[in-house]
């Protein structure tokens, strides 16, 4: 990756919008400039789509932020004794040359993104006549949302351990909400924070017309605008819904324990104008294995079920996500106890067994019991906010009732907590059960500054540099640290 800055303002000019199969239809390519593309609601809805798009390559299934790299940084996947990318991550050795790579394409990618959503943004305050209200509102209201969540897990990963006396004051990151060619200071950890929960403030505000809970007005309507999935599929989207629990992760993260709580409680509350609960927790993931009615924000993949077959198969010749030794999944799973009853790992369900190896059934999602859930990757699910409310209540037995919920959903046994350090090995637990290849034990691990966990291959303490990427040494230049 060389030249951020150049790749970045071509990146506003040119959209490359693959179709997302059933639920969308765009040319495979297009180029056009900014003014012809925001002439149009049609172009502002490509364009929209194409922030989406962009996000596949570091959120598929084998990209660095869901499957590979921040899994193999928990140390969730076995990988050979030395040497290669997969090993290098796992060790904590960021500045090896493919994960220096990696990371510097995984950057560069993030801020693709922004670019485009900033441009989109900045479009629909210039063209003002284009959009109806609603249009505007929910557009925006998505960018701003898309732009949070982007930012927050670019902190997540670059920026420091936040709980600590230094972490709030850490520089960080520039945050850019305006494309242009102005050099951007880096803002500290705190700051970071505030610009995150701005844009969610806003997005929340924009979005309570979002469909998913009440009816567009007439004119605002699937034969005028063509949107049939696009309105029907809100859980592909950055929806209101979505953009609460992102609040609720970023709250948790900076330590705000009262407002974490809430934002979860409202995901979990969230009502039809029927009075049913949109979101509840799946009983059986024998045909919905991915968790299809708890999905606060996915996005789609093509050729997903292809790339799956490829990475998780159980096969000694598989170089991605095949695990020989079933016993560390055994442990993962508390099996000696009552995991073998989970569903996250019962064979043909949770995983699929051979002797002694295994492999995550996760994401095998053909024949599933509805093509609107094909192709999806997960990235926020409802069991999470059970998990933030456990986290943030001060009371052991109402703490431990929010796991037992998802536990109980799950096929296990109520959880009742010992002590203090024992409620923690309980949540913790469940993080690594629940979100198994999807990327979130690590900013677990992270968010409590653990010197240690499970299979940590550190023969002394984690640091933070262990937990800390470094900016790429050639896109400083996007950014200005004082020195």
């Amino acid at each position: 990756m060389k030249n951020m800055k150049n790749l970045l303002l071509m990146s506003c000019l040119i959209f490359c919008l693959a179709g997302c199969q059933d639920w969308l239809t765009i040319q495979p390519e297009t180029q056009v400039t900014k003014e012809d593309m925001f002439k149009t609601q049609g172009g502002f809805y490509d364009a929209l789509i194409g922030c989406y798009t962009l996000m596949r390559d570091n959120y598929s299934p084998d990209a660095s932020m869901v499957v590979g790299g921040v899994e193999y940084m928990a140390n969730l996947w076995i990988t050979a004794t030395d040497g290669g990318t997969a090993y290098d991550f796992a060790s904590h050795d960021y500045r090896a040359d493919l994960v220096e790579m990696n990371l510097s394409q995984l950057f560069l990618k993030q801020y693709e993104i922004i670019a485009n959503v900033n441009t989109l943004l900045e479009y629909i305050d210039i063209q003002n006549n284009v959009l109806t209200e609603d249009e505007e509102d929910l557009y925006k209201g998505e960018a701003l949302g898309l732009r949070a969540f982007v930012y927050f897990d670019l902190l997540r990963l670059y920026g420091p351990i936040y709980d600590t006396q230094a972490g709030p004051s850490s520089l960080s990151l520039p945050y850019r909400t305006e494309f242009n060619r102005e050099e951007k200071s880096f803002s500290t950890a705190e700051e970071v924070i505030g610009f995150i929960l701005r844009d969610i403030e806003a997005a929340e505000a924009l979005l309570v017309k979002d469909p998913m809970y009440i009816e567009f007005p007439s004119g605002f309507t699937t034969e005028t605008l063509g949107l049939d999935d696009f309105l029907r599929y809100r859980f592909k989207r950055m929806n209101q819904y979505a953009v609460k629990a992102l609040a609720a992760r970023v709250y948790l993260w900076k330590g705000d324990k009262e407002n974490a709580a809430r934002m979860a409680k409202a995901v979990i509350d969230g009502k039809d104008k029927e009075g049913n609960n949109y979101f509840a927790l799946v009983m059986d993931n024998s045909t919905d294995r991915i968790f299809s009615t708890e999905l606060l924000f996915s996005i789609s993949v093509p050729d997903f079920d292809d790339q799956v077959e490829v990475d998780f198969k159980v096969s000694p010749s598989s170089t991605f996500y095949y695990l020989q030794d079933r016993s560390r999944v055994d442990k993962m799973f508390d099996v000696s106890v009552d995991g073998a009853n989970d569903m996250r790992y019962r064979e043909g369900q949770g995983f699929s067994f051979e002797a002694k190896s295994a492999v995550s059934l996760k994401y095998q999602q053909k024949g599933a019991f509805s093509s609107a859930v094909q192709n999806t990757v997960p990235l926020i699910r409802l069991s999470e906010m059970y998990y933030i409310l456990a986290e943030c209540e001060s009371d052991d037995k109402v703490s431990a009732n929010w796991l037992s919920q998802v536990r109980a959903a799950r096929g296990c046994d109520d959880v009742v907590y010992k002590s203090k350090d024992d409620r923690e090995y309980n949540i913790m637990k469940e993080y690594r059960k629940e979100f198994y290849a999807e990327g979130q034990l690590w900013y677990y691990y992270k968010r409590h500054a653990y010197k240690t966990f499970q299979d940590c291959p550190l023969k002394i303490d984690m640091t933070e540099a262990n937990y800390r990427f470094s900016i790429p040494d050639n896109e400083v230049e996007f950014g200005k640290v004082d020195k």
